[in-house]
């Protein structure tokens, strides 16, 4: 498959805003399906108006307005959503979705070089637990250690990674 130049430039800097993307739409509906749903239209529209973004400003502001708008409309169109404030609530919350959204891409970059940082039985630990989704009793059993000394094991390797993304992103504003 050939791939040219429009296609490689959007894709490559919308690869780099996903994660963010789809952090600010789910903190606005709280539904994985509507999410996902609303992300595709949202990159639609982005593939569609590609030509129109201007190239050296701000892609990630252009993505968010885009989302924000797809987002808004389906908050105040979607009558299967049940409402439990006004629109103009969700308008605000949007600004602060959207800002926490952008700080995602930092936290996830923190949080790569923090893990890094563990050393190899920690790292393993969290990988079970987290990216394999292995229960802590079932870690216990496979490692045979008490579950109790785990999870306090686990809290504290979390305790740490959390203070090493807080220096992380704190050396960043500098």
């Amino acid at each position: 498959m050939i791939v040219d130049s429009k296609s490689s430039k959007f894709f490559g800097l919308y690869n780099s805003i996903h994660g963010s993307l789809m952090s600010y739409i789910m903190m606005m509906v709280h539904n994985l399906t509507a999410a996902e749903d609303l992300l595709q239209e949202t990159a639609t529209i982005m593939w569609e108006n590609f030509d129109q973004f201007q190239e050296g400003t701000n892609f990630t502001a252009w993505a968010m307005t885009i989302a924000r708008n797809k987002t808004l409309e389906y908050l105040r169109d979607n009558r299967r959503t049940k409402k439990l404030l006004r629109h103009e609530f969700y308008a605000r919350l949007s600004h602060v979705a959207e800002q926490s959204a952008q700080d995602y891409g930092l936290r996830v970059n923190a949080l790569n070089n923090c893990l890094k940082k563990l050393d190899s039985k920690d790292k393993k630990l969290i990988a079970l637990r987290y990216r394999d989704n292995v229960s802590v009793k079932d870690i216990a059993l496979k490692v045979g250690r008490p579950a109790s000394t785990l999870y306090f094991r686990i809290s504290h390797i979390m305790n740490l990674l959390n203070l090493c993304i807080s220096r992380s992103l704190s050396k960043q504003d500098l």
